[in-house]
């Protein structure tokens, strides 16, 4: 149940809303689906919060800020590294939907 729903957390390809009902509708437990939300969710949390820390930083007339480059940087890594961990998670679901079909 965790890997699944990590899995499916880490993919953007499920609307939000309607993978949580089929959650309540199946028989996955709460421990495994709340944890697997946590960590799931915590990739494109972290991008969310990176990009208003850059929009902050090149807005506010701050000495201590780095050159617009740096943040532009930083933010094409953690894009990068989130369709990644999304193509990913897509693959392993994909393979196991494909191991799950009955013939």
């Amino acid at each position: 149940g965790f890997k699944l729903m990590l899995l499916l957390r880490l993919s953007p390809l499920f609307p939000f809303a309607l993978s949580n009902y089929l959650y309540g509708a199946s028989s996955i437990q709460f421990l495994p689906y709340f944890f697997g939300t946590l960590l799931g969710f915590a990739p494109g949390t972290f991008a969310y919060v990176y990009a208003g820390r850059i929009g902050k930083a090149l807005t506010m007339d701050s000495a201590s800020s780095e050159p617009w480059y740096v943040y532009a940087g930083g933010l094409a890594v953690v894009v990068g590294l989130i369709k990644v961990a999304g193509d990913i998670a897509s693959e392993v679901i994909d393979a196991t939907e494909e191991n799950c079909e009955v013939p």
